[in-house]
Formats: structure tokens, C-alpha cells, sequence
């Protein structure tokens, strides 16, 4: 059994720790657990489990254009062979594994909720010695965002409680 550079893993975890603090914002990452649908009505139900996460590092958008292009571009030789074209947004996150529970696990059917727009995840890649995730999602236009809101509280918040009676 060898042993892993204990040194290299550090630098690891120091350099995902300084892109947080230089790069870091709230996401908050879903896993689809059940679906139903009601054959007779149509409804849908389903249950999402969801992981919040302080700070992930959140890179930005690379726009890059991609040509969609029919089946006469495969067929004949035409002089004149058009498609169309659009840009999807695609946008990196470092997950750190410290910052997730130790059981789970990020899958391809999962996706990212980042300021109030979803990112269906494409790739996820895994950091040396599994310090971190590396997941490339792409923004769903028009998608339907079922975001959980998370509250920040105050950890000097004093709470106190008086009653009164008159007994007569």
C-alpha cells in the first residue's frame, strides 16, 4: 500500500481554500430522489434532495457559438447548407469535499440552483486524492428553478420570554 503525498494534498486544499474566499459564492446542489406522475390527472410529484453549500468557487460564463446543423449536411453536396446557431452558457464549479457530507456523491442527473438559475450538469471531474469536484454545468433557459431558501441567522440573538397573569 503506498502512501499519498501528504504535501501535494495540502496544496491542493490551500489553493481550493483561497479561490473560495477570492471566488466564492452560494449554490445549492439537487438530487432527484423520487418521481410520480398520475396517469389520470397528469400531475407530477417528485422529491428533491438538496445540499446547500456556502462557498463553491463559481467561475464565469464561457460563451462559445455552436452550429446546429440538419440532416442535409450529412446527405448531398449542396453549395448552400445552413443551421443555426446558439450560445450556450456554460459555467464551472469547484465543490470542495469538506464542505458536503462524506456519503454524497455528484452524478450527471443532478443540477446546480446559482442565483436563482439552474445549471443542469454536463461533466464532473474529480480532484486528486478527492479534495474537490470539478463540474462543468450548462445554464437551462426557462427551466423551472424549485429553489430552496436558506435564512442566515445571528448568533447573538437573544431570546427572551415574560408572561404575566392577574389571578383574581
Amino acid at each position: 500500500m503506498t502512501r499519498s503525498n501528504y504535501n501535494l494534498i495540502k496544496l491542493i486544499q490551500r489553493c481550493i481554500r483561497q479561490m473560495k474566499r477570492e471566488y466564492g459564492n452560494p449554490i445549492t446542489v439537487y438530487q432527484l430522489g423520487t418521481a410520480v406522475t398520475d396517469y389520470e390527472t397528469g400531475n407530477k410529484t417528485s422529491t428533491q434532495n438538496s445540499v446547500y453549500i456556502r462557498r463553491a468557487v463559481v467561475l464565469p460564463v464561457s460563451l462559445t457559438r455552436n452550429a446546429v446543423q440538419s440532416i442535409s449536411v450529412i446527405s448531398a453536396n449542396k453549395r448552400v447548407m445552413q443551421g443555426g446557431t446558439f450560445d450556450p452558457g456554460l459555467r464551472k464549479f469547484i465543490i470542495d469535499r469538506k464542505d458536503v457530507p462524506s456519503t454524497f456523491t455528484i452524478k450527471q442527473d443532478d443540477w446546480i440552483v446559482y442565483d436563482g438559475k439552474r445549471y443542469d450538469i454536463k461533466t464532473v471531474e474529480e480532484y486528486e486524492y478527492q479534495t474537490a469536484w470539478l463540474v462543468h454545468a450548462k445554464y437551462i433557459e426557462g427551466a423551472p428553478v424549485y429553489q430552496d431558501h436558506h435564512a442566515k441567522t445571528n448568533g447573538y440573538l437573544n431570546m427572551t420570554q415574560t408572561a404575566t397573569a392577574v389571578i383574581v
